[in-house]
């Protein structure tokens, strides 16, 4: 199933270079910024109560090595590292998010605001 959800983010958002693009203050970073937004990222994919839950699915040997890579973060080094980031760049990543989702009429058109609420206990559910 995570192959799958994989397949679909990377058609449809482009999502590998989405997180090859974000950049943070650190100046040389021995874990890159793209591994450290992706497992925040599959924290809230996973339905990961908190950091330190995310923590220990990472610890698992050769768990999601191909998303994030063999040097897997720490949870007190994600929280580090994305209070570093810009929140600009994330911005615009959720508002490409949102048109691309716009476009494929997954949000009603129905203004100049959108608001969502994610629910469900599946990937894919809105």
């Amino acid at each position: 199933m995570m192959a799958r959800f994989c397949r679909y983010i990377e058609k449809v958002f482009d999502f590998a270079e989405q997180m090859n693009s974000l950049g943070d203050r650190r100046k040389q970073p021995r874990i890159p910024t793209a591994s450290i937004w992706a497992s925040a990222f599959f924290l809230f994919v996973l339905r990961r109560g908190s950091l330190n839950a995310m923590d220990s699915e990472l610890r698992r040997p050769k768990r999601m090595e191909k998303l994030i890579g063999k040097v897997k973060p720490s949870a007190d080094r994600i929280g580090d590292v994305m209070g570093l980031m810009d929140p600009n760049q994330l911005r615009q990543r959720l508002c490409r998010i949102n048109h691309q989702l716009g476009r494929n009429k997954v949000f009603f058109k129905g203004g100049a605001w959108r608001f969502v609420a994610v629910d469900g206990h599946e990937f894919f559910s809105q």
